[in-house]
């Protein structure tokens, strides 16, 4: 606790310092755990199944999360800036309001964007979905429990519950994964893609229980009666740029993935996930400024630049420094980790070695995007998202022609060190903040 408290001792206060803290040590803890589970769950599932099930599984579980993106439309985010502020002020009939408001919109959300896209692949032959008609009507059920799992995770994250709101989705889930994994290898004698499929929405549905009945526990300890009935805020800009924020955010994750099939053979894809995998060893840093840094920036006016640049310069510095021995053990170790998944995964060596070092761009420059979404500039997050998007989407179509998953993810990396520099410009000309790391490069405002 001492050695990390030296990275945040320049104004910030001794809440938020311990706050910061306890987040950073609690997600480190809960995601090193998840690492190896999630690490055992994909190693079994490779080896129970093959590489082309596994990428058909793959690449079915990509549209459920984009799927899901679009069911959300932009309440998780909504959550995480609201909330906080409602908590603070004691407006607990808001916050109920809200919660409950989010979890019946993706109800009734599910059963209109999951008709329409099953209607639109069986009326319409789609390359790459058509084909797998079958397959998404079986996972059309993983998107109402996956886009549930992900709203009330930032509901349990905005009301300062920061291990319990990781501990479903990074814990019970990769454990009921391996559960079920050993289960359908009894029971079947062969695991092929329907199987896959059929497992993964089984562990979706369970985790999606899980988390609304921690969340709905969690609020009924709020009193409605709290306050003076509150006048009506109008929601509906920030939620419309926090449902682009999320889209476009997952489409920078997943856009080079659904390239891939379009140019590469579809056991490609499982490689590419594989090393795209062990590249997320580089997210602690990820979660720091996820699970503790939104709730701050929300608190504290956007004019509190001071106390901002204080928050912002000491997590960036603690967020490089636990991810440089990642990145070092991704490039020492990571032809020997790709290979127990077998002798064709360690193809994916350069591709893991481009995507970490992606990753570990948005450590350098520091939780730029943060700040934008939680202090109300959420329409620059993004209009720079936007720019990201574009630009992966040309250079992996340039690259992954000549050169597969290796140019997939050397698009990444490109793209990743475009859109950083992008939201450096923007927090430094709104906020007079940037990176310590590149303080030589600008005048002190």
């Amino acid at each position: 606790m001492r050695l990390v408290s030296r990275f945040l001792e320049d104004g910030v206060t001794a809440t938020d310092r311990r706050r910061i803290i306890r987040g950073t040590l609690h997600s480190f803890l809960i995601q090193g755990f998840s690492v190896a589970l999630v690490f055992g769950a994909n190693w079994w599932l490779v080896r129970s199944s093959n590489p082309q099930a596994y990428g058909n599984y793959v690449h079915v579980f990509n549209w459920v999360s984009i799927l899901a993106v679009l069911v959300m439309g932009g309440r998780d985010d909504l959550v995480l800036a609201q909330l906080p502020k409602y908590l603070g002020a004691g407006r607990h009939r808001q916050l109920v309001g809200l919660v409950e408001r989010a979890n019946g919109w993706i109800f009734l959300s599910t059963l209109v964007i999951c008709g329409g896209f099953l209607t639109l692949i069986f009326v319409f032959p789609i390359r790459s979905l058509s084909e797998h008609r079958q397959l998404f009507v079986i996972a059309a059920g993983a998107v109402y429990f996956s886009a549930c799992l992900s709203l009330n995770q930032m509901i349990l994250q905005a009301l300062n519950k920061v291990r319990l709101s990781q501990v479903v989705e990074k814990l019970a889930r990769p454990l009921l994964l391996i559960l079920f994994t050993g289960l359908f290898t009894v029971l079947s004698k062969t695991f092929d893609s329907r199987n896959l499929v059929i497992l993964g929405t089984i562990v979706s549905g369970i985790c999606g229980a899980l988390i609304l009945l921690l969340v709905f526990r969690r609020i009924g300890s709020y009193t409605l009666e709290a306050e003076a009935a509150a006048p009506k805020e109008r929601l509906g800009g920030k939620t419309f740029y926090f449902f682009a924020i999320s889209l476009l955010n997952l489409l920078s994750t997943k856009i080079t993935m659904l390239i891939l099939p379009l140019f590469t053979l579809q056991s490609d894809i499982g490689v590419f996930n594989i090393s795209y995998r062990f590249a997320d060893l580089l997210i602690f840093p990820f979660f720091l400024m996820h699970t503790v840094l939104p709730q701050l920036f929300a608190r504290h006016d956007m004019n509190e630049r001071d106390y901002t640049r204080s928050l912002f310069r000491e997590s960036n510095k603690l967020m490089t420094l636990l991810a440089l021995p990642l990145l070092l053990l991704n490039i020492f170790a990571g032809p020997f980790l790709l290979k127990l998944f077998g002798p064709a995964f360690g193809t994916g060596y350069t591709a893991l070695i481009y995507i970490s070092l992606a990753q570990f761009l948005f450590c350098v420059f520091g939780p730029t995007n943060t700040i934008l979404m939680m202090q109300g500039r959420e329409r620059y997050s993004a209009v720079g998202l936007l720019v990201y998007v574009l630009l992966l989407a040309m250079t992996s179509r340039l690259l992954i022609p000549i050169s597969g998953i290796s140019g997939g993810a050397l698009a990444i990396l490109i793209s990743s060190a475009g859109y950083n520099l992008l939201l450096a410009v923007m927090v430094y000309r709104m906020y007079g903040i940037c990176s310590p790391w590149f303080s030589f490069l600008f005048r002190a405002r």
